[in-house]
């Protein structure tokens, strides 16, 4: 747990500090606009459907748009962690890399391009779908808060945590590694899901710091001994 908790507050400082801050206003900008115009796009082709009329049809269209426009803010919730990792999966790799330098990690592997835009879509689309299965629940109170965390908190980790530790490993060790640590991971994912238009950022300052201090899993699949090579952050 304390390893986790020191890597969310590095990653919280790395979006807080400057070295992410661009890559999050981008993501920002960029998934609200994502998010606002798929959900605005839904009630724009869905409103003109209800029908409209006299007497006791004119309350039932004013019921009709009031329900629409609730409709509106919970679509937008359910949208927004999907479109922020989308959006985030672009950004990750480049994150990643200026925050393994400024800890001393060793050197990743390049990551293409075409790469980025798979594991954004990769990323994304569970998450997606996931967040639209449950959106009866988002309408209950209290349920939908914690729905929504730890739904996302679990996906996030899971995902940011493969992507931070397959830039130093194979895939097979890095979901043997996610796996081995799974409560530290979702914890990271947990802080993560609680701001989900910076949580990209977050997660691949925090993720990268993870990897690089928990033990990594030999070809057997036990744990090798703890790498202790990390140095400190530069402000």
């Amino acid at each position: 747990m304390t390893r986790a908790v020191s890597a969310i507050l590095g990653g919280i400082r790395d979006v807080a500090s400057g070295r992410l801050t661009l890559f999050a206003i981008l993501n920002l900008i960029l998934a609200l606009a994502l998010t606002g115009g798929s959900a605005l796009a839904v009630i724009r082709y869905g409103v003109p459907l209800i029908p409209e009329g006299d007497g006791w049809l004119s309350y039932l269209s004013t019921a009709g748009e009031i329900a629409a426009s609730l409709i509106l803010i919970v679509l937008a919730l359910a949208l927004s962690p999907a479109a922020s990792i989308f959006v985030g999966g672009f950004l990750f790799d480049f994150a990643a890399e200026r925050v393994e330098k400024a800890i001393g990690a060793p050197k990743a592997r390049a990551v293409p391009l075409t790469e980025g835009v798979i594991n954004g879509l990769k990323i994304a689309l569970p998450a997606l779908l996931l967040n639209l299965l449950v959106i009866p629940l988002y309408f209950v109170p209290v349920v939908n808060v914690v729905v929504f965390v730890v739904l996302n908190g679990a996906l996030m980790g899971r995902e940011y945590a493969t992507l931070a530790a397959a830039r130093q490993m194979s895939f097979k060790e890095a979901v043997r590694l996610r796996n081995r640590h799974g409560a530290s991971v979702f914890l990271v994912g947990l802080a993560c899901s609680v701001i989900p238009f910076f949580a990209p950022l977050v997660g691949a300052g925090a993720m990268v710091r993870l990897v690089q201090k928990l033990p990594r899993p030999d070809a057997a699949g036990r744990s090798a001994p703890e790498r202790t090579t990390i140095k400190a952050d530069k402000h």
